[in-house]
């Protein structure tokens, strides 16, 4: 090969260079930027406001919603559907479904003497009868409102009572929600929302931004953004740090909040002690959501403050141990309701935003368990407070020194061509 032809060809080499780590910056900064969204990330619970993909425990005090099992129901003294039986409606049935168990009703694991009253003419749909009795007559064969009871006695203990009749063949047994395609789809939402760049700077009440590690008893304000969904990335430990978390700017439904916790500091197995919410309350719980994407045990500790918003940790066998109360949706692996009440406040938007660079992204890593769901791993990297930066900028500025690189390797190889030619002439 003779010495243009060299040059030719290197200088082809260089310009591929330049034109690859073009598109390599090109490359970073769609990935960084790709929408996610809008996601309402409570669609699949087809309205109920509590939703467990196994069982569920009721044990105190009441849950003002509805609640849909997918596996089977314990309960002590509970009463639900205390102030709406929500918007579920079986085919050619005028009363909505308030209670929904795919798996049986646990009598043996329930409380003794106890009942589970179901309000607001809710009815009650049962997946398995084995073991199981449904009356809508009293011992007297008189007409009387429907009773799921452990023995053939409309007067046995413990059982689940309406207020309303229901015929027999109405409670079941009957699937009506595919709970396996539900909490895929919650997983799925989980993970993606996860991806979401931060938004949200935590200050103090001097203004000042409050930078990781969040000491503890730390009081923590938000500002938010209008018209756009604002998102704050912390670590479990910062969250349980924070001892009051005060809202200068109250969430709306055009100005929701996301909250993606990264338990991954305390092994996936988070109790949470809940701060005191300031500024905001039952109708602004709506459009807050605290998602725990990778959470496996999740645990609302005893000692803590009322929960304003969603609680979405579709991984996570969740324990509700403190007496204070949760304003919102639960949406869990199963459920452990043992204290404070469930208000009707359902999460009631949906959220979008940009996802971060590929390294922002969780990881799967399957478990030994065939049946348990994988566990996700989001990187640590989209939890640093407040925001210095973005991974896509790192992309970027990698990705110009590339470009920089080729270009003089380019011109390099130009000037040394030209000045070959001057001297052979």
């Amino acid at each position: 090969m003779n010495k243009s032809a060299k040059v030719l060809t290197t200088r082809a080499a260089a310009t591929a260079a330049v034109a690859a780590a073009t598109a390599i910056v090109m490359m970073g900064n769609v990935v960084s930027a790709a929408p996610v969204g809008p996601i309402d990330p409570v669609e699949a619970t087809e309205g109920f406001l509590v939703m467990t993909e196994g069982n569920a425990t009721l044990i105190d005090t009441e849950n003002e919603g509805t609640l849909a099992v997918g596996g089977n129901l314990a309960f002590s003294q509970y009463q639900l559907a205390v102030v709406s039986a929500g918007n579920f409606f079986a085919p050619g049935e005028n009363n909505p479904t308030a209670l929904v168990v795919d798996g049986q009703v646990d009598f043996l694991n329930s409380v003794p003497g106890t009942r589970l009253q179901v309000l607001q003419n809710g009815f009650a749909k049962i997946g398995n009868l084995n073991g199981t009795f449904v009356r809508d007559v009293d011992n007297n064969n008189a007409p009387a409102n429907t009773r799921i009871l452990p023995a053939n006695d409309y007067d046995a203990f413990p059982r689940i009572e309406l207020v309303t009749s229901q015929s027999v063949a109405s409670v079941g047994p009957v699937s009506v929600i595919d709970f396996a395609e539900a909490f895929q789809t919650f997983r799925s939402n989980s993970t993606e929302l996860a991806t979401c760049q931060n938004t949200v700077v935590l200050r103090d009440p001097n203004g000042d931004p409050i930078s990781s590690p969040i000491p503890p008893g730390t009081n923590a304000v938000i500002n938010l953004s209008p018209n756009t969904t604002n998102v704050l990335n912390i670590t479990s430990t910062d969250l349980d740090n924070i001892s009051v978390l005060t809202f200068a700017d109250q969430p709306t439904a055009s100005s929701p909040l996301l909250v993606n916790v990264n338990t991954t500091d305390v092994g996936n197995a988070f109790a949470w002690t809940a701060p005191n919410f300031a500024g905001v309350g039952g109708p602004e719980a709506r459009f807050i959501l605290f998602n725990f994407p990778t959470a496996t045990t999740l645990t609302l500790a005893p000692g803590g403050a009322t929960v304003e918003g969603t609680i979405y940790a579709p991984r996570a066998d969740y324990t509700d141990l403190d007496q204070s109360n949760t304003e919102g949706s639960i949406i869990a692996r199963s459920l452990e309701h043992r204290g404070g009440e469930i208000h009707d406040y359902p999460f009631s938007t949906t959220l979008a935003c940009d996802s971060g660079s590929p390294t922002a992204s969780p990881t799967v890593t399957p478990t030994a368990d065939p049946t348990m769901t994988p566990t996700v791993t989001p990187s640590p990297t989209g939890t640093d407070l407040p925001i210095t930066g973005s991974s896509s900028g790192s992309m970027l500025f990698v990705g110009s020194l590339a470009v920089l690189t080729g270009t003089g390797l380019l011109l390099t190889l130009v000037l040394t061509h030209r000045r070959r030619r001057n001297v052979g002439s």
